[in-house]
């Protein structure tokens, strides 16, 4: 007879553990190749990928992260065929279609040049002429943007950051803003180490943007799941494991 019990009591908590496990909510979220900070190549897909899931996972919801072309996975969110997009810096041009989260981290982007190449610069005005290459869909502060829409920067666009950085090394163009360890994780992954030689940044930051999460205005859940993400973040951020995750994401951990 106990035995039975014994059996019995075992299949009611299966099923009570598949029951919870089918019950619970799932957000599913674009997200492309970024490292040091995004890859699929990562654990946990990387640095930032990481708090986005521990920060759902506080208020008991599961991500499931899909990666595309950049482009495609702000589109898949813009139109709510994706819930969600991560992680994006924060644009005026993004808030008439996506709602926007709390700030998860902030990056730097500062100038890469060769070093044949004798650049300085303090102010926009020590820009001007000077060839700069930009990537599509990228940000580079309102400043840039301002300056580059009043004719005041010589900008010439590719589509991706690797494209630029090609550009740069044969002198196509002069200066490229990127991230710094995004830039020089690009170098080794495009370059021999001799060429990589070759290349130096300016300290001077360019742009110091907040990193958030977009949701669709077209999302019906949209509010909802944007307040239990900033919910979640609030909590993770009042732990000790925040700091950990936030110094990966400042600094490119991505160790397996």
């Amino acid at each position: 007879m106990m035995k039975i019990q014994r059996l019995f009591l075992g299949l009611l908590l299966a099923i009570s553990a598949a029951f919870n496990c089918l019950a619970q909510e799932t957000i599913r979220i674009t997200t492309g190749e970024y490292p040091p900070y995004y890859s699929q190549k990562f654990a946990n897909y990387g640095p930032i990928p990481d708090i986005v899931s521990q920060a759902f996972a506080q208020v008991d919801i599961k991500v499931e992260f899909g990666f595309f072309p950049w482009s495609r996975s702000l589109e898949l969110a813009k139109s709510n065929h994706w819930d969600a997009s991560c992680c994006w810096f924060d644009r005026a041009e993004w808030h008439e279609y996506f709602n926007s989260s709390d700030v998860l981290t902030s990056r730097d982007k500062i100038f890469f040049h060769l070093k044949s190449y004798p650049f300085d610069w303090q102010s926009y005005e020590d820009l001007k002429g000077i060839k700069i290459g930009a990537t599509a869909r990228h940000g580079y502060g309102e400043k840039f943007a301002a300056a580059n829409k009043a004719g005041k920067l010589l900008i010439e666009d590719a589509p991706t950051n690797a494209m630029n950085l090609k550009k740069l090394f044969v002198g196509r163009i002069k200066i490229f803003p990127i991230e710094r360890l995004v830039g020089y994780q690009l170098l080794a992954d495009l370059f021999t180490p001799e060429e990589i030689q070759l290349f130096t940044h300016h300290p001077k930051v360019l742009f110091s943007g907040r990193v958030k999460l977009l949701i669709s205005k077209k999302n019906p859940k949209g509010q909802y799941l944007m307040k239990k993400f900033n919910q979640g973040l609030k909590i993770l951020k009042e732990s000790g494991e925040y700091e950990q995750l936030f110094l990966k994401a400042q600094y490119g951990g991505n160790k397996q």
